[in-house]
């Protein structure tokens, strides 16, 4: 059901909607989620990742206009810690990789500055549109705390701490209680991660959600669509005016307006669950009213 990996999806998208953006010189970051498992050597995705992307981006949004509010000093407190953990952890990847790899690592920390606010999410798909859907309601309803990220460990500290282990185990390290017998050795601690309380200053006022589009994936396998496809293959133009339209749409805005109801929402993009790799299943969409009452929609089934 849905896709296998993002090949076909990447494939798409630079065939059919990519030339279309660049023309239209439109500004946009390409995401690929591409989670998978191995099963009975089978690669297949791992579904949810899109989700969690997107619900972790309308959060950090709703986080970050908490600390701007009044009164609000403790979180901007917490933010800067977290910043500076994450900006030691990315030291400390970078270390273990030239520990690792000698003359091979890529030392190079040096990331685009992030666009400022939220940009609007063209979904490739029926599958991805469901979880940029379900991500986006969770990510306006959902909990904000936030668990500060433990220190990376360095790889001369494991191998420190390892021979450090080895020593005491050769060691004659036995501990006699007065009782004559052997005490067991205490359980290593275990540090239980840092958490950052947002949701006690949150009032649910909500944050801007950016407007979403679907754009079709009509995914063809199996030997009873073999006809069409070899049709496609010498006669594309079917595919390009229906791929192209909706890219277009998104491009001039031409289609862009608030959702009519939670229902529409759910159903944009049904039809392609009718194709055969879909084998009868269905994906569910989780949309919250509230949240479906304040989104907008390109219609490119316009």
């Amino acid at each position: 059901m849905g896709e296998l990996g993002t090949r076909k999806a990447r494939l798409h998208w630079e065939k059919y909607i990519l030339p279309v953006f660049v023309a239209g010189a439109l500004d946009y970051e390409l995401t690929l989620v591409n989670d998978t498992e191995t099963i009975n050597d089978v690669e297949k995705v791992v579904r949810g990742g899109v989700h969690s992307r997107v619900a972790e981006e309308i959060k950090e949004q709703r986080r970050k206009a908490l600390e701007l509010e009044e009164g609000n000093e403790e979180l901007k407190l917490w933010r800067q810690a977290i910043v500076e953990r994450k900006k030691d952890n990315e030291a400390r990847e970078i270390m273990n990789r030239i520990g690792r790899t000698p003359g091979e690592a890529n030392v190079s920390s040096w990331k685009p500055e992030p666009y400022p606010g939220i940009m609007d999410v063209v979904a490739v798909g029926r599958e991805t549109w469901v979880e940029v859907i379900n991500g986006l309601s969770e990510g306006a309803t959902g909990s904000l705390n936030y668990s500060v990220p433990p220190l990376v460990p360095l790889d001369s500290e494991a191998r420190a701490q390892q021979e450090e282990n080895r020593a005491i185990s050769t060691s004659d390290a036995a501990v006699i209680d007065t009782a004559g017998t052997v005490a067991p050795s205490a359980p290593a601690e275990v540090v239980a991660p840092q958490v950052v309380d947002y949701d006690r200053f949150d009032s649910r006022r909500g944050v801007g959600l950016p407007a979403a589009a679907y754009i079709a994936h009509y995914n063809l396998t199996g030997w009873g669509s073999l006809p069409l496809r070899i049709w496609h293959f010498f006669h594309d133009q079917e595919n390009v005016d229906l791929y192209a339209r909706q890219a277009l749409q998104v491009v001039f805005e031409s289609t862009r307006r608030p959702a009519r109801d939670a229902q529409e929402v759910i159903d944009m993009g049904r039809d392609e669950e009718t194709q055969p790799v879909w084998e009868g299943q269905s994906l569910d969409v989780v949309v919250d009213p509230a949240v479906a009452a304040s989104l907008d929609i390109y219609d490119t089934q316009a």
